[in-house]
């Protein structure tokens, strides 16, 4: 049996939940289980045996997910489909080519769910 040895990237998904009332939606309402197991079942099907896809917890950028991480590259996915999964594993994971349309920022970490409550306090989440 051959030895894969060190990854050469991991993909982090994020599967967090919340209860429902809470004001930040979950990856996990919005598919993201379904990711994770596309992103295992593609990158295998490609051979990518250098590559590991981690379930997550969150990733903070709740506001755009389902959120996926690719290091050490770098680079952040919001909004991820099933339907972007073979495109990621095919010209990012294995071409080395990020996949630009889903790639997200630090404007994205700093959606709220809150934005313009600024008659809250800071750190507290209001009953929903």
């Amino acid at each position: 049996m051959a030895r894969v040895g060190m990854p050469r990237k991991f993909v982090f998904v994020c599967i967090n939940e919340r209860p429902a009332e809470h004001p930040r939606p979950s990856c996990i309402s919005r598919g993201a289980a379904g990711l994770f197991e596309a992103f295992r079942e593609v990158s295998g099907q490609l051979g990518l045996v250098d590559v590991k896809v981690v379930a997550s917890g969150c990733l903070e950028p709740c506001m755009v997910g389902p959120t996926v991480f690719v290091a050490p590259d770098n680079v952040w996915y919001g909004g991820v489909t099933l339907e972007d999964v073979q495109l990621i594993c095919e010209q990012h994971l294995r071409d080395d080519e990020p996949v630009e349309f889903l790639r997200i920022g630090r404007e994205e970490f700093e959606l709220s769910p809150l934005q313009g409550r600024s008659d809250l306090p800071p750190g507290l989440i209001p009953p929903a």
